[in-house]
């Protein structure tokens, strides 16, 4: 009886936190786009690589942040998550940092810089770090400088993911708000409540702002948020690794043994994304940093997707990704990621040959329309010159 009356309390807490981290935002978005509006702050669409050519705010980071704050210190009892202080320390770095680059626009350094002290942070004074790499690549433990390197990469490496990776309404919401419901309900079933409410008081959030992000969208997430919702990301997947034993999922009795692939399978999709456009831009021999349109997301656009289609198709591999890594559980995390990279190089090798193909026939019509209308033009002018001809005649 007592287990049941603790079971009904915690789902009571988890509609609760929920629910309220996602009205939070459906009310304030609003407040925030009004005052944009008022005081002329907005994202600049001069850029060429925009897709989008009208004025539009981009606080909504703003939201995402106050929310999960305001929910988290609320209702999550600072004992369930004793590194909760540590993690909003680290968040309202790149949240502070990321604001004054929707506002001022900072360069990459400033931001680097903001994202290795949000690291330090949690790998120092909140001792979340990985120490241990589960037998990948036959590698168990770790020293702990190496584990602090290693953990302050990863860290980085997410966070800038997740702010790459939103580009186009929608995308870099619907990817997180995906993320945090398979965290809230991993850390439910390997009884981490009080993480599990985190992940779900960030997923209310994004489910609120992507109310008003879907095309056509009405405020972006910008830095402030992108950066946030990166580090939370990252923080949940550092945390789950670590996590010492995972119980039945329930689903057909599997057991999630292989953490680390199925963490991998959760980011795949930005951190993908953001290594493929890197790799490109060095093989150019151009920055790393410097903004293109060259992502995955750039790529569907170009096939004339909309917005929603080409989220809900890299959402849908994403899920797809995931429930491959869950699938594979048995065979372990060396098998697993190997087969997670290798589907990814076959879906960018596709990817990459369509457009490539409909860029082709694209340009084929573009120019034989091109050529009609030249002989279209031809011909107009010949017979105007025959008819002034006749003219003088008469």
């Amino acid at each position: 009886m007592r287990f049941l009356t603790i079971e009904i309390i915690h789902k009571m807490q988890s509609i609760l936190v929920f629910f309220t981290s996602l009205f939070f935002v459906v009310f304030a978005v609003p407040q925030i786009i009004d005052i944009a509006f008022k005081k002329h702050l907005f994202d600049d669409p001069v850029e060429s690589r925009k897709v989008h050519k009208h004025v539009i705010p981009n606080f909504g980071g703003i939201a995402l942040f106050f929310a999960f704050l305001f929910t988290s210190t609320l209702f999550i009892p600072q004992a369930m998550v004793p590194e909760a202080n540590t993690i909003l320390a680290a968040g309202l770095v790149l949240f502070l940092t990321g604001l004054k680059d929707d506002i001022l626009v900072l360069g990459p350094l400033v931001k680097f810089t903001a994202q290795i002290l949000s690291a330090l942070i949690l790998v120092v004074a909140g001792n979340i770090r990985i120490d241990n790499l589960q037998g990948v690549a036959g590698i168990h433990e770790i020293p702990d400088v190496l584990g602090m390197v290693l953990t302050i990469l990863f860290i980085v490496g997410v966070v800038n993911a997740f702010n790459l990776i939103d580009g186009i309404d929608g995308l870099a919401g619907t990817l997180a708000c995906l993320a945090m419901f398979i965290f809230a309900f991993l850390f439910f079933i390997t009884a981490e409540p009080g993480w599990a409410w985190l992940a779900l008081s960030l997923a209310g959030a994004l489910l609120g702002f992507l109310y008003y992000n879907i095309t056509p969208a009405k405020i972006f997430m910008g830095d402030s948020g992108s950066l946030f919702v990166g580090l939370i990301a990252v923080v949940f997947s550092i945390k789950f690794i670590n996590i010492a034993h995972v119980a039945p999922t329930g689903i057909a009795g599997l057991e999630i043994t292989s953490r680390i692939s199925l963490v991998a399978a959760i980011l795949i999709v930005p951190v993908f994304d953001t290594l493929r456009v890197f790799t490109l831009r060095i093989l150019k021999g151009t920055s790393p940093f410097a903004a293109d349109n060259n992502h995955l997301h750039h790529r569907l656009l170009s096939l004339g997707l909309t917005h929603i289609q080409a989220t809900g198709i890299l959402a849908g591999l994403n899920m797809l990704f995931i429930i491959m890594a869950c699938c594979l559980q048995p065979f372990g995390d060396n098998l697993i990621l190997l087969v997670l990279t290798i589907s990814a190089l076959i879906g960018n090798e596709i990817l990459a040959f369509v457009t490539g193909r409909y860029n082709r026939i694209l340009a084929r019509n573009i120019q034989a329309q091109k050529a009609l209308f030249e002989v279209y033009d031809d011909s107009t002018a010949h017979s105007g010159q025959n008819l002034l001809q006749n003219v003088s005649e008469i």
